[in-house]
């Protein structure tokens, strides 16, 4: 695995309606402007999952929790 990789906050799975992106440790929808990111296609996933990792990657204060 790129060591990028490992620092990854968020994966994707099957669902029944599609693809959900998830965070890792908690194995929760990752959830974007209030919007659980369930039932997606697997384009949409593997593009939210790119943006959202990234900004987790960076340290972006949006993304941590309160």
């Amino acid at each position: 695995m790129p060591d990028e990789r490992k620092k990854d906050r968020y994966a994707i799975r099957p669902d029944k309606s599609g693809f959900t992106v998830y965070v890792i440790w908690t194995s929760e929808p990752a959830v974007v402007g209030g919007t659980p990111q369930i039932g997606l296609s697997e384009e949409d996933a593997r593009h939210t999952l790119g943006l959202l990792n990234a900004q987790s990657r960076r340290g972006d204060s949006s993304m941590r929790r309160s």
